[in-house]
């Protein structure tokens, strides 16, 4: 309802979510079993091939994502011969390249331990682009309402960018007794150490691209804020800006929860969620990949991540992932710790940005 006026028109990446090709899809059968019965009569009807699974490739019965989720553990490769012979044939294709299945989809979000080859019918997980690279201001942060005063800066991340200057053009030239292998008379090298500018501070503004990134919490009482660190919060209290690098963040798995920084009166502990992460991306030769993994509680929880692992977000673009609010299985949903529960268990995973160059190998 609220799409319409506030982000309808904006650019998004889609993620991949259940397609139906029949009236009445239906829940995964063999996830199925595992949920309390709902007394509907879809569900009758998919419990009863519960009594006789096999896993022949032959029985019918089994539901497609039973069928899928064996196949590749229990039928092995191809062929009927043994010993030798067998384990020289090509494995079943994997189930990442199979199409999703278009009749049966899964019932909860995708994680680590779910069935392969089944979707969830909606995305709990949205990726934004706000607008172009330039529409982030470092010195002014988020202009977005309720940020506590000077959390609102995204941290900056420098990455070198190899591009092909002029010394780098003449310093990988083959050195084979040809005019173009040496420089032309009394013309200098670019960034030569004695030249004007000397040795790396012109090189280093064209080699370096500046990517900003932000890890934002918000509380039950709607309080935002950007984290410099598992433990800390983003403090800017002069012009420029948030002076920590981004490095911290991401080299470590950052906190699904944090205590609140405004505690109420009360005796119970207010937390501070994980909501969003911002990104902005640099036109320049860079790619940035996404990859988001969640666990939100101990082991053995399991991994929580969007319907498509990876994304690759284009540059110059301001990009916001926003998390999941909750999280569940097909078994239920994955409750926030209680007070005497180490908030240490949940967690987002590190490396979820990789960074790569994207510029063609030097002819």
């Amino acid at each position: 309802i609220l799409e319409e006026k506030c982000c309808g028109k904006l650019e998004r990446i889609t993620l991949p979510v259940f397609q139906p090709s029949t009236p009445d899809p239906a829940p995964a059968s063999d996830q199925v079993q595992r949920l309390p019965s709902e007394g509907s009569g879809d569900a009758e009807k998919l419990k009863e091939p519960s009594t006789a699974q096999s896993h022949t490739p032959g029985d019918t019965s089994l539901s497609l994502a039973l069928s899928l989720g064996q196949s590749t553990d229990s039928l092995g490769p191809y062929g009927d011969g043994d010993g030798a012979e067998n384990q020289v044939q090509p494995k079943r294709p994997s189930l990442i390249d199979r199409q999703p299945s278009t009749v049966e989809y899964l019932p909860g979000m995708m994680h680590s331990a779910c069935p392969k080859g089944l979707l969830p019918k909606f995305s709990s997980w949205s990726l934004l682009k706000l607008g172009s690279a330039k529409s982030y201001n470092c010195h002014t942060g988020l202009e977005q309402p309720s940020f506590l005063p000077g959390s609102s800066f995204l941290l900056p991340w420098d990455l070198v960018i190899r591009s092909r200057s002029e010394e780098d053009a003449g310093l990988m030239e083959p050195l084979d007794g040809g005019s173009s292998s040496w420089p032309a008379p009394n013309k200098s090298l670019v960034g030569k150490r004695g030249s004007a500018g000397g040795l790396g501070r012109g090189r280093r503004r064209d080699d370096m691209a500046r990517v900003f990134v932000g890890f934002e919490y918000e509380d039950s009482r709607g309080r935002r804020f950007i984290s410099s660190g598992p433990d800390k919060i983003v403090k800017a209290l002069g012009p420029g800006g948030a002076k920590d690098p981004a490095t911290r963040v991401l080299n470590t798995d950052m906190p699904l929860y944090v205590p609140s920084p405004s505690q109420g009166r009360g005796l119970k502990p207010h937390f501070a969620q994980l909501a969003r992460l911002f990104i902005v991306v640099p036109d320049a030769p860079l790619e940035i990949t996404l990859n988001p993994q969640v666990q939100p509680g101990p082991p053995p929880c399991p991994i929580f991540h969007p319907e498509q692992t990876e994304v690759v977000l284009p540059a110059d673009g301001f990009w916001v992932l926003r998390f999941p609010y909750s999280y569940a299985t097909e078994r239920g949903p994955c409750f926030p710790p209680k007070e005497n529960q180490p908030l240490s268990n949940y967690k987002v995973l590190r490396g979820i940005l990789r960074a790569t160059t994207a510029n063609p190998v030097p002819q």
